[in-house]
C-alpha cells in the first residue's frame, strides 16, 4: 500500500544555510582546486626528476653571444634577490632610448612566464659598440635551477628570444626542500588559477565575437530572403511592429496572377493561428490606373509575432491562388505582446556527426538540428545505439531516459547532448545494433526499418508529441509510413513528417514510398531537385518536393579559430595563414618547401560519381602547368585504389602528394593550405566540399552540375546569377561582383582544363586581384542561415497542410 499525493509525490524543504546557487559554486570552486592540485603536483614532479635534462647545455655565470657577454649578475645566479644584466649592444630591440622589458621564468619555462619586468640602462657600465647593458633585480625562488628569459620592447612588439633557443643560465647552489618545492606546488595551482581564468574570460570574448557574428550573418541572410522576394511583395514599414498600421504592396505580374484583373488578399497572423484577427479575402487597390500593383492597409493586432498572406484572383471554387509554392508570404512583427512559441522537430537518423559519421548525412543532420535550434526552436535527434558508442569519449554518463517492450524486445533508450543538441539512443534487447560500424551488414534494410519503428514507439511511449518528424534517406524512410500506418492513429497524433533525400542512388523504392506518405519531401539543392525530377521515386509528388540546399557548419569549419591549423586566419590576414599552411603541407609530404607555386587540392572519396577519370587528368595537367597537387582520399573499390597508388607511384614527389585516408584533421590543413580545390563530380545532389573550400579561402573548381551549379558562379559568365543568389541583387554593378569560382559543363577533359585554366592564369598573371578574390569568397555565407529560413518556412508549410 503507498500514498503518492495522488501520483504528485510529497515534497519538503530542506535547507543548508546556504542556496542551491551557493552550493553548486562550492563544488565547482572544490573540484577546480582538486584537479588544480593533481596538475600542479604532477608538474612539480616532473620539475624535479627533469632537472638533470633540463639544465644540459646551460650556461654558466654569463652567457655569450657573437663573440660578447649578453646577460650576466654582479654576484652569480643565485636563489634570493639576483641583479641580472643584459647587454644590449647591437641589437635592435627597443630601438636607441627604448626600454627593455625582461620576461623570466625558470626551469625551462615551467610555468611559463613568471616575472615581467623594466630594465633600466646601468648608469657608470661601460657604454661603446660592444656595451650596452641594462639591469633588474630578479627575485629567483629557491627551487629554481635555471633562469629562463627573453626580452622585447616596452610595446611587446618586438621579441629577442636568441633564435629560439631562449637565454638560459644556471642557477648556483639550487638545493630546495620539500617544503619550499610544496609552496612551488602552491605557486602553481595559484598559476594555474589564473591561467583558467584567462581561458575563460578569453573564452567568453570569443563567445560574444563568434556571436556578433553570427547575428550580423543571419540578419544578412534574412535580408538577402527579402530582397529576393521585394519584386513580388513588400510591407511598408519593412520592420513593422505589433500595432503598426501597415501597407502591403503586391506585384502580380511576377507572379501567377500575372493575367488577374483583379487581385484579392487573405491574411491571418501567428502563422494562421490567431483566430480572432483573421483577414478575410479582400480586394487590394492600384494606387493609380496604370500602376502594375495593387496595395492593401491594415492594423497589426498587438498579439500578433507574424503576418501571413496568400493572394488569389477572386474568392472560392475556381480561383488562381499565389501562395508562394506552398510557403504562403510572411513577415514577421517586432514588440507582439505575445512569444512566438518554438517548434519541435525530431530528427530520426542513422547518422549524426561527429558521434557517428559516414558521409555527408551525419553533417547535415548535426548542422540543420543546430541552426533550428538556433533560431529559438527545440530539435532533438534520435539514433541506434550502436556499439562502438560505448568506447566514444564524447558520449560519458548517459542518462537513462526510459525502458519498454516493444517489437518483440526490450528496448532501453537513453540520452545525452551532442553538439548542444539533445540525442536519444535506442539500444534494443535483441543485439541489432551491437556492431562496430554504421552500415556495412547484409540486414542494414532490416535493421534501421526496427529502428524506425523503435523511434516511433519511444516517441508515444513517452507521450512526446512533435509538431516534425524529419527522416533523412532510404535509412530511416520507413518512419514515413508507419507513422500514418501505425501510430497516428494510436496516440502519437500530432507530427507531419518531413522527408529528406540525400542522395537518390540508393534504396529508391523506400525513398518513393516516403515521398508518397511525408507530407514535404525536400532534397539537397535546387538543382538536384531538378535533376531528379523526373525519377520514378518523386515524379509522383512533385507538388510537395523542394530542394534546400545545405549548408556548413561555420563554427566546425572556420580558419579563425580551427584547431587543426598552424596559424589561424580571417580574410583580413589570408595570405599569412594559407602560407603557413601550405608550408605544413609541403613538410609533412616532401614536397618543395616555401615554394609559391599555385597549390590544387582533391578532397574527395574516389568514387565514379566524383569523377575519376578528371581528377586523375587534373593531377597531370595541374603539374604540367607548374602547380602543386594534394589528393586526400580513399577509394571503397580496391582497383581505383589500386590505380591511384600506382599513380602516387610513379608521380609522387616534389610537387605532387597523395594521403589515401579519411582524415578530418588533415582535411582542414589541405583546404587551408590549398589556392584550388578542384570538384569534377558528374552528379553531386549537394556538396559541401566548395563550401567549405571557400570558407578556408581556395578557390573551387567545379563541373556545374547539382549544388555546385548552385553555390558556385563562374568568374567570367555568372555575374548577374551571383549577385542574385548571394546578395539578392538585381544588379551585380550595384551591389557587386559575387561570383567564387570557375566551373565547366561537360565531362570532357577540354572542360576541366578551360576551368582550371582560367583559375592558374589569373593566380600567375594577376596575384593581387587573385589575393582579393580569396578574400571575396571568405566573407560569404554559406552556413546554414539562410537554408535554416526555408526549412523553418517548409515546416510550418508542412504542420498547415
Amino acid at each position: 500500500q503507498f500514498e503518492n499525493s495522488g501520483g504528485d509525490n510529497f515534497f519538503l524543504d530542506v535547507h543548508y544555510g546556504k542556496s542551491k546557487e551557493e552550493v553548486e559554486k562550492f563544488l565547482r570552486d572544490k573540484a577546480a582546486y582538486e584537479k588544480d592540485l593533481a596538475e600542479a603536483t604532477n608538474a612539480c614532479d616532473q620539475e624535479k626528476y627533469e632537472a638533470g635534462m633540463r639544465k644540459e647545455g646551460v650556461a654558466s655565470g654569463e652567457l655569450h653571444k657573437d663573440g660578447r657577454v649578453v646577460f650576466k649578475s654582479d654576484r652569480g645566479i643565485k636563489p634570493g634577490v639576483t641583479h641580472v644584466m643584459f647587454n644590449k649592444a647591437l641589437n635592435p630591440i627597443g630601438g636607441p632610448e627604448g626600454a627593455i622589458r625582461l620576461h623570466v621564468g625558470f626551469n625551462k619555462f615551467a610555468q611559463g612566464f613568471e616575472l615581467e619586468l623594466i630594465m633600466d640602462r646601468i648608469k657608470g657600465a661601460p657604454f661603446d659598440a660592444e656595451n650596452d647593458w641594462f639591469g633588474v633585480d630578479v627575485q629567483i625562488p629557491p627551487t629554481a635551477y635555471t633562469v629562463d628569459m627573453v626580452v622585447s620592447d616596452e610595446s611587446k612588439d618586438n621579441w629577442d628570444n636568441n633564435d629560439g633557443y631562449d637565454y638560459r643560465l644556471l642557477v648556483e647552489g639550487s638545493n630546495a626542500s620539500n617544503e619550499e618545492w610544496d609552496a612551488r606546488i602552491q605557486e602553481r595551482i595559484v598559476y594555474l588559477s589564473k591561467m583558467r581564468e584567462q581561458a575563460e574570460a578569453a573564452a567568453k570574448i570569443a563567445w560574444k565575437t563568434r556571436l556578433k557574428k553570427r547575428e550580423a550573418a543571419h540578419k544578412e541572410a534574412t535580408l538577402v530572403t527579402r530582397r529576393q522576394s521585394a519584386h513580388i511583395i513588400t510591407c511598408e514599414p519593412p520592420y513593422p511592429k505589433a500595432g503598426d498600421l501597415v501597407k502591403i504592396s503586391y506585384h502580380p505580374t511576377n507572379t501567377n496572377l500575372g493575367l488577374a484583373t483583379d487581385v484579392y488578399i487573405t491574411g491571418g497572423f501567428n502563422r494562421w493561428t490567431l483566430e480572432t484577427a483573421e483577414v478575410p479575402a479582400t480586394m487590394m487597390t492600384r494606387p493609380t490606373a496604370t500602376a502594375d500593383f495593387v496595395e492593401f492597409e491594415m492594423v497589426i493586432p498587438t498579439d500578433a509575432w507574424m503576418m501571413d498572406f496568400v493572394f488569389s484572383d477572386g474568392v472560392g471554387p475556381g480561383s488562381t491562388y499565389d501562395n508562394h509554392f506552398g510557403r504562403d508570404y510572411h513577415f514577421p512583427v517586432e514588440d507582439s505582446t505575445t512569444e512566438k512559441p518554438p517548434l519541435h522537430v525530431c530528427h530520426i537518423a542513422v547518422e549524426m556527426a561527429p558521434i557517428a559519421k559516414v558521409g555527408g548525412l551525419g553533417d547535415v543532420v548535426t548542422a540543420l538540428a543546430r541552426a533550428i535550434q538556433d533560431e529559438g526552436n527545440l530539435v532533438e535527434v534520435i539514433l541506434p545505439k550502436y556499439q562502438f558508442f560505448n568506447a566514444s569519449p564524447m558520449l560519458g554518463n548517459m542518462e537513462f531516459e526510459v525502458e519498454f517492450e516493444a517489437l518483440g524486445t526490450r528496448i532501453v533508450v537513453t540520452k545525452h547532448v551532442v553538439e548542444a543538441i539533445t540525442v536519444f539512443f535506442v539500444e534494443p534487447g535483441n543485439g541489432m545494433f551491437n556492431c562496430d560500424s554504421v552500415y556495412g551488414r547484409n540486414d542494414d534494410g532490416v535493421r534501421f526499418d526496427f529502428f524506425c519503428n523503435a523511434a516511433l514507439e519511444f516517441l508515444l511511449q513517452t507521450n512526446r508529441q512533435p509538431d516534425i518528424l524529419h527522416c533523412h534517406d532510404w535509412s530511416t524512410a520507413t518512419v514515413a509510413a508507419s507513422y500514418w500506418q501505425n501510430y497516428h492513429h494510436n496516440g502519437l497524433w500530432k507530427p507531419k513528417v518531413v522527408f529528406t533525400i540525400h542522395n537518390m542512388n540508393y534504396g529508391q523504392m523506400k525513398i518513393g514510398e516516403a515521398c508518397h506518405h511525408a507530407q514535404l519531401t525536400t532534397t539537397v539543392s535546387p538543382s538536384y531537385a531538378g535533376e531528379v525530377s523526373g525519377h520514378a521515386a518523386v515524379r509522383d509528388n512533385l507538388h510537395k518536393f523542394h530542394g534546400v540546399r545545405n549548408g556548413i557548419d561555420s563554427e566546425i569549419w572556420d580558419p579563425g579559430t580551427d584547431q587543426f591549423l598552424p596559424m589561424n586566419y580571417t580574410a583580413e590576414n589570408h595570405l599569412d595563414g594559407k602560407r603557413r599552411a601550405r608550408e605544413e603541407i609541403q613538410q609533412r609530404f616532401g614536397l618543395t618547401w616555401g615554394s609559391d607555386q599555385p597549390m590544387v587540392a582533391v578532397v574527395s572519396r574516389l568514387t565514379g560519381q566524383k569523377g575519376l577519370d578528371l581528377i586523375k587528368h587534373s593531377i597531370h595537367h595541374s603539374l604540367k602547368r607548374g602547380a602543386q597537387f594534394v589528393l586526400l582520399g580513399s577509394a571503397p573499390d580496391p582497383k581505383v585504389q589500386g590505380d591511384f597508388q600506382a599513380m602516387a607511384n610513379a608521380i609522387g614527389g616534389p610537387n605532387a602528394a597523395f594521403a589515401f585516408a579519411f582524415d578530418e584533421p588533415l582535411s582542414h590543413l589541405v583546404y587551408a593550405a590549398a589556392d584550388f580545390v578542384l570538384v569534377p563530380s558528374m552528379f553531386e545532389p549537394c556538396g559541401l566540399t566548395q563550401m567549405i573550400s571557400m570558407r578556408y579561402g581556395a578557390v573551387p573548381v567545379v563541373r556545374a552540375t547539382g549544388g555546385l551549379r548552385d553555390t558556385i558562379f563562374d568568374v567570367d559568365t555568372e555575374k548577374d546569377r551571383a549577385a542574385w543568389e548571394v546578395d539578392g541583387s538585381s544588379d551585380w554593378r550595384v551591389s557587386g561582383d559575387a561570383t567564387n569560382g570557375f566551373s565547366f559543363e561537360g565531362t570532357d577533359t577540354g572542360g576541366l582544363e578551360y576551368a582550371l585554366d582560367r583559375g592558374l592564369d589569373t593566380y600567375y598573371n594577376d596575384p593581387a586581384w587573385f589575393r582579393q578574390f580569396q578574400e571575396r569568397i571568405m566573407r560569404q555565407d554559406w552556413s546554414w542561415n539562410r537554408p535554416a529560413l526555408d526549412y523553418i518556412e517548409l515546416y510550418y508549410s508542412a504542420i498547415r497542410g
